[in-house]
C-alpha cells in the first residue's frame, strides 16, 4: 500500500493503488463459492459478534448465523465505532482498513465520503454502489452553569427511541466523556415539566431532556466538550446482538448496508467486474446533507444503487424475513423500473424471493441524488428492518440475500 495523504483535496486519509486487470482472464471462483474477507484472511477489526448470555441461544446453531458470520463480524466493528452526523472519524478508519487493501484506489473526498474504485474489465459505464456510514445522534446546544448538556437531534431521532441511559459525548481530540441521557424523576408535581409527560398531556421532547456527565462546566470545557459536541449511545450499548435468526442493535441503518458493501468489495477484489465500480460510503445522509450528491458529481458513472434498511411494516406489506426488498418509489423520488425489475430477475435466478416496496416518509442517497440531477439512473436494494431509527431488528437472511442480489447485480454485464 502507498499512503499519499496530500495527493487529493479534502480530508484524504490514505490511498491504495492496484493496477487495472490485464488482458488475461480473471481468476474464477468455483460455482457457488464466493470469498469473504474472512476467507481471504483479511484483517477484520473488532471482536466477533456477541450472543446474549442465555444457554438456549448460545447452544443454538442456526444456518443464517453461519452464513452471515462475515457480515456480522464487520457489523460488530462498525456498530462499535461512533459515527454521529458530522463526526465520523472513528468509523472512517474501520472502513478504510476493511476495503482499502483490495481496492484499485481508495480515498476520502472533501465531503467526507470514503470512495473505493474497483477497476473492471471495461472503464465504460461505471456503476456506483452506496451505503451511508453516519448514524443518528444528538448535538450539544449549550452547556448549563451546572454542567448539564442541553441537546437537540441530528436527524429523525425521538427521545422514546433511546430512553434514559448511558451516552458518550465525543470530545475534541478523539476522546469521549460518558454521561446519562436524562428525562427527570417521576415523583414530582406540576411544578416540574416532566409531570405533563407523566400525565400524558405532552410528549417527551428533546428540549426537556439533558445529558448529565456529573462534571462541572469548566471540567467539560477542559475535556473538549462544548456547544457543537456530538452525542451517541455509549459504546457499551452498541454491540449488535443475535437473537435466533435476527440481529438487533443501534445504527443497523446503515451500518448493515456498509457491512454488505465490505463483503461486495472482497468479491470485487477477487474477480474483476465487467465494468468499473465505485463504492461510495457516504457521509451525513441522515440529515440529507448532499455528501453523496457531491460524490456522484465528481466520479464517472450514471447508475447509483443504494444499499439500505427498509422498514418492515404492514402498511407497505413488507415482512421482516429472509427476502430482500427492492424499492420502486419513496417520498423523495421514483426508482428506475428497469433497474428494479432487472434486480428482481437476477434474484429469481439465484432462487431468492424478493419483496417490492413503495414507501412514505423515506428517502435515500440515491433518491436525493437523482432529485439533484446528479444520478440519472437509480435503484435501492435493501433488507427489511423493524424499529427503524431506534433499536433496530433485521433478519439475517434478509441481509445475506441482499448481499447476494447486490453482488450479482454488480457482475451483471
Amino acid at each position: 500500500a502507498r499512503i499519499t495523504p496530500d495527493s487529493l483535496p479534502g480530508r484524504v486519509a490514505r490511498e491504495y493503488h492496484r493496477p487495472r486487470p490485464a488482458g488475461s482472464p480473471p481468476k474464477r471462483v468455483a460455482r457457488g463459492k464466493r470469498p469473504s474477507t474472512l476467507e481471504r484472511g483479511a484483517k477484520v477489526p473488532g471482536k466477533a459478534y456477541p450472543m446474549p448470555d442465555h444457554d438456549l441461544l448460545t447452544r443454538r446453531q442456526d444456518a443464517w448465523v453461519d452464513r452471515a458470520a462475515p457480515v456480522l463480524a464487520h457489523l460488530d466493528a462498525l456498530c462499535r465505532a461512533h459515527s454521529p452526523v458530522g463526526c465520523e472519524r472513528e468509523i472512517d478508519t474501520v472502513i478504510l482498513d476493511a476495503i482499502g487493501p483490495g481496492a484499485s484506489r481508495i480515498w476520502q473526498d472533501a465531503a467526507g465520503n470514503v470512495i473505493a474504485h474497483f477497476a473492471g474489465r471495461s472503464a465504460d459505464a461505471p456503476l456506483h454502489l452506496t451505503a451511508h456510514k453516519d448514524e443518528l445522534g444528538l448535538i450539544v446546544k449549550r452547556v448549563e452553569p451546572d454542567g448539564r448538556l442541553r441537546v437537540q437531534a441530528l436527524g429523525g431521532l425521538y427521545p422514546f427511541k433511546w430512553g434514559e441511559g448511558l451516552v458518550d459525548v465525543l470530545a475534541d481530540g478523539g476522546g469521549t466523556v460518558t454521561g446519562v441521557l436524562s428525562f427527570g424523576s417521576l415523583h414530582v408535581s406540576e411544578e416540574s415539566p416532566v409531570e405533563k409527560v407523566k400525565a400524558g398531556r405532552e410528549p417527551m421532547v428533546w428540549r426537556n431532556a439533558w445529558v448529565d456527565c456529573k462534571r462541572s462546566r469548566n471540567d467539560l470545557a477542559s475535556l473538549g466538550v462544548h456547544a457543537g459536541s456530538k452525542v451517541v449511545p455509549a459504546r457499551t450499548r452498541k454491540a449488535p446482538v443475535v437473537l435466533g435468526d435476527f440481529v438487533c442493535g443501534h445504527a443497523l441503518d446503515d451500518k448493515g448496508g456498509v457491512a454488505i458493501l465490505i463483503e461486495v468489495a472482497a468479491r470485487l477484489a477477487h474477480e474483476p467486474p465487467p465494468q468499473d465500480i465505485y463504492l461510495v460510503i457516504s457521509s451525513m445522509e441522515e440529515i440529507g446533507s448532499g455528501s453523496a450528491i457531491y460524490a456522484t458529481r465528481t466520479i464517472p458513472g450514471d447508475r447509483l444503487i443504494a444499499v439500505e434498511i427498509v422498514p418492515a411494516m404492514p402498511e407497505y406489506d413488507i415482512v421482516n424475513d429472509d427476502r430482500p426488498v427492492i424499492l420502486y418509489a419513496d417520498s423523495t423520488n421514483v426508482y428506475d423500473e428497469s433497474v428494479a425489475n432487472r434486480a428482481a430477475a437476477l434474484a429469481h435466478g439465484l432462487g431468492i424471493d424478493v419483496q417490492r416496496g413503495v414507501l412514505s416518509s423515506y428517502g435515500s442517497d440515491a433518491s436525493m441524488s437523482k432529485k439533484a440531477g446528479a444520478a440519472p439512473s437509480i435503484g435501492l436494494f435493501g433488507f427489511p428492518t423493524e424499529n427503524t431509527h431506534g433499536y433496530e431488528i433485521s433478519h439475517l437472511g434478509g441481509i445475506v440475500n441482499c448481499l447476494e442480489v447486490v453482488a450479482t447485480y454488480a457482475y451483471d454485464a
